[in-house]
């Protein structure tokens, strides 16, 4: 029988970050925003939105709440488009309850484990196996067998922590998806746990386990549901205001969407990725609805960024406005701290351009660095720059290391440099031509 999760009841304290936001002054000054954007950052990362993904439709409520912010601050549609573009993906999720316990001891889901997100489900006590560089060639000849007889009763860890050769992890790693095709499997690890969005599925779950907690035991238990959405229905978020040339376009562009929940009792808030980067242009919303700019200033919420971009590749191809149109994208993405400056991606690319960002910088002493790096697929930027539109995705360096991880909370962001950042990002887009 299907799990079906009740409708959730918002507490008082989150019904409190939505009134102090729907009752911010909508004329706010460029400086001093960032009380505004904490109002913003406290609310998406809160529980209520599930970590804005695909589970319990946290990614649509959070659309909701855009498109009302954007609404309440004046930022109109564009031309007769809707603010909302729905489209279409294919994930992996883990709506359900989930359970792992090596022996008696009951693990902690997103601090001492991780689900490979394209997990498939198990149930039941299984008798551990483990695989480690000492038995790896003595008893398996440095390429594990599974006995398919004990389908269904076993499962295989793999313990290689003391190995560090890359290459030869690159090939063990191999022979765990190959073990998620018969059995559920264990990946022992000693680095960071970063959990990701999966679009297929296994038919056994790979959990990663921290090293500092693992331990050999006879069995282990497991109750890991997973739950493939071939066609799950999801929407990016687009509005404008009117420069005083319409035709033309800045595009300012922010992913809303993150991880969502592992289990019942898990989710990501995602503060720094990316409730950061929708802040900063809500913020900017705010800042252009008073002061018109010379180009339409076109905000662009996306959807699927954790999914691979997907979101973005589906505006690129189904434009709201010509691409030859458009001057300039700016992709604002983990704004969480920018203490040590900013990295611009395709700064290398559009080197006139980035020349000026840099000497707005420094003349201004916003901040202690604007850092070049080159073209890079890593955020959604990425198919404008394909369309051939220029582009650049600017993110912050600072304090902020929390990624993918539990711990990338609203109290773990404490957005600093977030006005010089805000600033700095408006002095460019006066130079564009």
């Amino acid at each position: 029988m299907e799990h079906v999760r009740p409708e959730i009841q918002l507490p008082g304290t989150i019904l409190n970050f939505f009134f102090s936001v729907v009752c911010f002054l909508t004329v706010l000054p460029v400086t001093g925003q960032k009380d505004y954007a904490r109002s913003i950052l406290d609310t998406l990362c809160s529980e209520h939105f599930d970590g804005r993904g695909y589970v319990n439709q946290g990614d649509v409520r959070a659309a909701d709440f855009l498109v009302d912010e954007l609404k309440r601050i004046g930022v109109q549609p564009v031309k007769d488009f809707p603010y909302e573009q729905q489209y279409k993906l294919n994930v992996n999720t883990f709506p359900y309850p989930i359970l792992v316990a090596l022996g008696t001891d009951t693990l902690v889901p997103g601090d001492e484990y991780i689900l490979d997100p394209i997990s498939g489900s198990a149930a039941g006590e299984f008798e551990l196996v483990e695989i480690n560089s000492e038995n790896f060639y003595s008893t398996y000849g440095g390429k594990p067998r599974f006995d398919l007889e004990k389908k269904g009763q076993r499962i295989y860890a793999f313990n290689f922590t003391d190995v560090t050769d890359k290459e030869l992890l690159k090939s063990i790693r191999g022979f765990v998806t190959d073990a998620m095709m018969y059995f559920p499997a264990i990946w022992v690890t000693d680095s960071k746990k970063t959990y990701s969005v999966g679009r297929s599925q296994k038919n056994y779950p790979m959990i990663e386990i921290d090293s500092a907690v693992y331990h050999a035991a006879e069995t282990v238990s497991l109750k890991i549901n997973n739950r493939y959405e071939p066609k799950y229905e999801t929407k990016n978020v687009i509005g404008c205001i009117p420069g005083k040339k319409k035709n033309k376009f800045i595009v300012l562009s922010a992913h809303y969407d993150h991880l969502g929940r592992m289990g019942a009792d898990t989710y990501f808030p995602g503060a720094n990725d990316n409730a950061s980067g929708c802040a900063m242009l809500l913020s900017l919303a705010n800042y252009y609805v008073q002061h018109q700019p010379d180009y339409t200033v076109v905000f662009c919420f996306f959807s699927g960024e954790e999914a691979g971009l997907v979101g973005s590749n589906y505006f690129v191809t189904h434009p709201y406005f010509k691409l030859n149109k458009v001057r300039f994208v700016l992709n604002i993405d983990i704004m969480g701290a920018a203490d040590k400056g900013i990295t611009v991606v395709n700064g290398a690319v559009h080197e006139e351009p980035f020349n000026t960002l840099v000497a707005i910088n420094q003349e201004k002493n916003y901040l202690p660095e604007v850092k070049k790096r080159g073209a890079a697929a890593n955020s959604d930027h990425y198919f404008f720059s394909e369309a051939g539109v220029p582009a650049f995705f600017i993110y912050s360096m600072g304090s902020v290391t929390n990624y993918h991880d539990i711990f990338d909370t609203a109290e773990n962001t404490p957005l600093t440099k977030f006005d010089e950042v805000q600033q700095l990002i408006i002095d460019f887009v006066q130079t564009i031509k």
